[in-house]
């Protein structure tokens, strides 16, 4: 007999006493037990758990809104954060709680700065340039000199320009635009 009609018949038997065992368990109406043969003192077991019925479905849990996570949370397979207030002075009852404070003002020498762009770099000798833009005029520069009447330049390499104000009290480092970066040696 080959191996495989050998496979057939026991998958035969197999399915067959499954059937039967499934045809007594649902004209019996529970499976035989221990405590169902009338064993003294035993408290009655739920269809569920002895195997014979379903286990219910917990429909309320369906509706509950999914927890949020801040954006801090980077295992989005651990436990959900705490849901509560966020941590912080203890305010009195009945007081409301005051106003976080302004933001300082912006630095205007920071303000200006950002639009500044370093776009380009020239090496003459010993002397380094840089191509500043602003709005749509160019400038350029070397060490030393100045921009608009505001910014001193500090430093010129090839990836980044060190400004300073006029008195030397500030500093912002302008890096190479990005869409001014050397193409690739082919």
């Amino acid at each position: 007999m080959s191996s495989q009609k050998r496979n057939l018949i026991i998958l035969v038997v197999l399915l067959g006493a499954w059937g039967l065992i499934f045809a007594f368990r649902s004209l019996s109406g529970s499976p035989a037990t221990p405590q169902s043969r009338g064993s003294a003192g035993a408290t009655p077991r739920t269809p569920a758990a002895q195997g014979g019925g379903l286990p219910r479905l917990k429909r309320e849990l369906l509706h509950l809104p999914p927890p949020t996570y801040p954006l801090e949370v980077q295992n989005i397979f651990g436990p959900p954060p705490p849901v509560g207030p966020p941590p912080g002075p203890v305010q009195a009852a009945g007081t409301a709680p005051s106003p976080p404070p302004p933001p300082p003002p912006p630095d205007p020498f920071q303000e200006e700065a950002k639009r500044l762009r370093y776009v380009g770099f020239l090496q003459a000798g010993e002397k380094a340039m840089a191509f500043i833009v602003q709005g749509t005029e160019v400038h350029t520069v070397e060490v030393g000199a100045t921009i608009a009447e505001r910014f001193r330049v500090q430093t010129v390499t090839e990836d980044a320009v060190l400004l300073s104000s006029i008195g030397g009290d500030k500093q912002v480092r302008l890096p190479l635009a990005v869409d001014a970066a050397p193409a690739p040696k082919r």
